[in-house]
């Protein structure tokens, strides 16, 4: 690609501190974000997707965080070198973020609309005048029906796909260039959760608004992403286009959650499961850290850390059977 990527991060570290030992949850990953994409980060639960999410906006608590990163780059500027007031700025107006259970991401004392209008009051300067106005259009380009009572209900009266509706026109209220999505379908059913991506997309298509989701399902990253990182146990195993991903999944990781996919055309004996569990950060195996688990481990996995090698143009792939091929 031609344009500077909206976000370029290098080397990112999240680290935890508890009861004095560091656990580091993410270990030195590299992202591009390039403008109008969706870019995916997949992964089992506790791979680290959530952590580097945060880490972006500096929504990572310290302690017991911390984050190191080489540079966190937003459209030219380092995050890193940004001050408190001045990265409050960039949250909501360069990069929002849709969190994965709206119930606990909206405030349930206060009315949808005042909390949509704080939003725009913060980042537009918008006066008491046109705040409910400019509301109202918020939700009805989420196209949430009866905008104008749900202004004024509370969160709890609304439902789960509601709510999510809410964050999202909340989280595009102000044109960001980046929107950061972590599991925003996880708590609804399918048929909401397919309506509330449908609406991502439309939203995306409208804005250019570039989009990173964050999902441990591998079904939303075919229909919705261009790009996709693969994480496990902190690190990124493989990375490629949506479409090679698919087609030709290298790592075993990758392999392994893709056989794992219910197939209604495969005899139900023959789903594939992944034996053993992700390792918490303060017990990562030394090095490929999924070789406990692989069937494909050799003499090299449990010892060399294997380096993130380009295979094909654009997909990369971290595993010693390509570095000894």
């Amino acid at each position: 690609m031609a344009a500077a990527p909206v976000l370029a991060v290098r080397g990112l570290e999240v680290e935890f501190s508890s009861l004095g030992r560091i656990s580091r949850a993410v270990d030195g990953i590299d992202i591009d974000i390039f403008p109008g994409e969706t870019v995916g980060i997949v992964g089992e639960t506790g791979c680290g997707k959530s952590a580097t999410a945060l880490s972006i906006l500096r929504l990572i608590p310290s302690p017991p965080g911390t984050v190191r990163a080489r540079r966190i780059e937003f459209d030219g500027t380092d995050l890193q070198d940004l001050d408190d007031k001045e990265i409050r700025r960039i949250r909501g107006a360069g990069i929002s973020m849709v969190f994965q259970e709206p119930m606990t991401s909206l405030d349930p004392s206060f009315t949808v609309g005042s909390q949509i209008g704080e939003v725009l009051r913060t980042h537009r300067g918008l006066q008491r005048g046109e705040l409910r106005r400019e509301s109202m259009k918020v939700l009805e380009r989420m196209r949430m029906p009866h905008p104008a009572r749900v202004l004024d209900q509370y969160p709890f009266e609304l439902s789960g796909g509601m709510r999510q509706r809410v964050m999202i026109g909340t989280a595009m209220a102000c044109g960001p260039r980046l929107l950061i999505a972590d599991e925003p379908t996880t708590a609804l059913d399918v048929t909401v959760q397919a309506q509330i991506l449908a609406l991502l997309k439309d939203v995306q298509r409208d804005t250019g608004t570039s989009v990173l989701l964050i999902t441990h399902d591998l079904g939303v990253v075919a229909q919705n992403c261009d790009r996709v990182y693969v994480m496990y146990a902190g690190r990124v195993v493989e990375a490629a286009p949506v479409t090679d991903l698919f087609r030709e999944p290298l790592h075993p990781y990758t392999q392994a959650l893709l056989r794992a996919i219910p197939d209604m055309d495969r005899d139900h004996d023959e789903l594939a499961i992944i034996p053993g569990d992700v390792p918490t950060p303060a017990a990562f195996p030394p090095g490929c850290r999924f070789n406990p688990r692989c069937g494909r481990a050799f003499g090299r996995c449990p010892v060399e850390v294997p380096a993130l090698v380009e295979r094909r143009p654009g997909h990369w792939v971290a595993c010693h059977l390509y570095e000894a091929a």
